[in-house]
């Protein structure tokens, strides 16, 4: 029996830098889901989260016509806790250095993407690797209050 050290991915999603690819997302996030009792509302919360994530890597990072692979990591750093990391080789971006959006007034379509991790997120943190991005997202169970 092979014993997974603490922090080590669990599954694996890797993603042509395609916008198409990103319907492959949430039947893969709904198996994770099923496996591991995560509930409803978290599991939307990743959903919004990592779609959110993967097309701005794609849209922007990438941008026209480049091709590259984002890669989607899972793994339960503790019980009732579930990171997600995305990964590419595009150009260098950190959301955390976005401006949070101004949410009063009328909603506006767009640029709503770094509001959501924030707010969906028990933690998100960004590493500049030596090739591209790095962006870790943990999410808590629905006992921890998200």
């Amino acid at each position: 029996m092979t014993v997974r050290e603490p922090n080590q991915p669990e599954a694996c999603l890797s993603l042509q830098s395609k916008l198409s690819e990103i319907a492959q997302l949430p039947s893969w996030i709904g198996e994770l889901a099923l496996r591991h009792a995560i509930s409803k509302d978290v599991e939307f919360a990743i959903n919004v989260c990592l779609e959110e994530a993967v097309s701005n890597v794609i849209r922007h990072g990438y941008g026209d016509g480049e091709e590259g692979m984002v890669t989607v990591h899972f793994a339960m750093p503790a019980p009732e806790s579930f990171e997600f990391v995305v990964e590419d080789e595009a150009q260098h971006f950190n959301p955390l250095d976005a401006p949070t959006p101004d949410t009063r007034g009328t909603p506006r379509v767009g640029g709503q993407g770094v509001h959501f991790l924030r707010h969906f997120t028990e933690k998100l943190e960004y590493t500049m690797t030596p090739t591209g991005n790095r962006l870790t997202m943990i999410f808590a169970g629905a006992d921890s209050g998200t």
